[in-house]
């Protein structure tokens, strides 16, 4: 079952980084966020195949250690960068009663923690 779930992690993000660079037609993906978005979010798909399929244990160490960077950038981004509004539009799950203010509190609280993670993870790694 292990594998079967890589797999298709493995596919499913080649698939979304190639719509997202405009290999398929337009008739079959429509996007709501911007294409480079898109192709991170495959390539983050990607890496968890990756993770998922690693035998040794530093190798999966490190493709773990890369994709909790990813997140704690993400959430990073979102909580500094992101224009005015981003919050409310493209993350449907965050209720509309929470203030932007509020959410970058809390995106940034985990981004620190994600950040955290990682650095444990890493220091793990080269032990």
């Amino acid at each position: 079952m292990g594998k079967l779930v890589a797999f298709l992690c493995l596919v499913g993000g080649i698939g979304v980084c190639a719509a997202s660079l405009g290999l398929l037609p337009e008739d079959y993906v429509i996007f709501e966020a911007p294409r480079r978005v898109v192709f991170g979010l495959g390539a983050v798909s990607v890496l968890l195949g990756f993770l998922l399929l690693a035998r040794d244990h530093r190798a999966s160490d490190a493709v773990a250690t890369i994709f909790l960077l990813s997140l704690a950038a993400f959430a990073g981004w979102l909580t500094f960068y992101a224009p005015e509004g981003t919050i409310e539009r493209y993350l449907p799950f965050i209720p509309s009663e929470v203030t932007d203010a509020l959410a970058r509190l809390l995106f940034g609280l985990g981004a620190a923690a994600t950040f955290g993670i990682a650095i444990w993870a890493a220091r793990r790694l080269f032990r």
